[in-house]
């Protein structure tokens, strides 16, 4: 169902019966995939709000990442890694993707390989790990997967290579209670986000060349620049960090926008623009410029606070991912309702 709204700039896409906790687009922008507490992902039409496919996992899915390189999404439900190859766009290309995801049955010393050949619509191979996966991360190349258990005392990150059909375990020792890790867009860089730190491995060297101290309670989310050398950090305690590598490990400025914690933050991959979402039902889209000159400190200026998303349980709005041509935002929330606001 859509629901547009004037007063707001807002359309409401309806069709999830519980919370919605991760949103992410197709490289082109037209499909989004969104995943939440009913255990269902759902395939969007992005332009109309129509829900083009459904496919039911048996768990509470807990984040989906589309890989902008090709035609695949994973999505993380209980212990397990689904990848869906949707029959969407170029056949060719959807058939390419179907043929990277053929696998078979291969056990790991930290998971298990399973192809998937009867079941939902485009489901085609899963992972299984030994604890809940709380989040995912594409590499820019498309070839590589990044799966973080907060759980799991001695192996809370993995990195699956889909090519290969291998998988790895980064870090022999724990690195704190990590919450979220991202790769650095071009350089061969890993960030893991701990508790209270941002630390920065070049994957080459096997070493950690940063450790950005966030000055905060408890970290929650974390989104790298498309140019990779800025990083913004959320917190519980309902700060925002933006950190400057070339500047200082401590972070460049804090703001304090919202009024409850902060769920997630994303950066727009080709606008000067970046957005928070909260628990207070805000998403707050800020104008952050960074320049190519490097005595030039980035220029941040909040822009806009969002409010569509209904109040009722202690969450407010728990995802957000820009599109990636236009000024548009989607939002997922614990009220069951994505909102594009345009």
């Amino acid at each position: 169902a859509v629901v547009s709204t004037q007063s707001t700039g807002a359309v409401k896409l309806s069709d999830h019966t519980g919370h919605v906790y991760s949103v992410d687009s197709s490289k082109s922008g037209e499909f989004l995939v969104s995943g939440g507490e009913d255990k269902v992902v759902r395939i969007w039409e992005a332009s109309t709000g129509r829900v083009l496919s459904r496919v039911t996992l048996p768990d509470t899915i807990s984040s989906v990442k589309w890989n902008k390189t090709q035609n695949i999404i994973a999505a993380a439900a209980g212990s397990s890694v689904y990848f869906i190859a949707p029959d969407l766009g170029d056949r060719l290309v959807a058939e390419a993707a179907a043929r990277t995801l053929s696998r078979e049955v291969k056990e790991c010393d930290t998971c298990t390989w399973y192809p998937v050949s009867e079941g939902e619509e485009g489901l085609k191979l899963k992972i299984t790990h030994s604890h809940v996966v709380s989040s995912l991360a594409w590499h820019a190349s498309g070839k590589y997967l990044a799966v973080t258990m907060r759980d799991s005392p001695s192996c809370a990150v993995l990195i699956h290579n889909i090519q290969t059909g291998t998988s790895q375990k980064p870090f022999n020792k724990s690195k704190g209670l990590v919450q979220q890790v991202a790769f650095h867009p071009n350089k061969p860089f890993f960030f893991v986000l701990s508790q209270r730190y941002v630390r920065v491995y070049n994957l080459v060297k096997q070493a950690m060349v940063r450790k950005l101290v966030c000055g905060v309670k408890w970290a929650s989310c974390m989104a790298v620049h498309p140019k990779g050398d800025n990083v913004i950090v959320g917190s519980y305690d309902k700060s925002l960090i933006w950190f400057d590598m070339d500047l200082s490990t401590k972070p460049y400025k804090s703001l304090q926008q919202h009024k409850k914690a902060v769920r997630d933050v994303c950066f727009h991959p080709r606008l000067p623009l970046y957005s928070s979402v909260s628990d207070d039902c805000s998403a707050i889209v800020t104008h952050g410029m960074v320049y190519d000159d490097l005595v030039k400190n980035p220029l941040i200026v909040p822009v806009k606070v969002l409010r569509a998303h209904k109040a009722g349980s202690k969450y407010g709005v728990l995802s957000n991912v820009f599109h990636p041509n236009q000024p548009w935002l989607f939002t997922g929330g614990a009220d069951g309702d994505i909102w594009l606001y345009v």
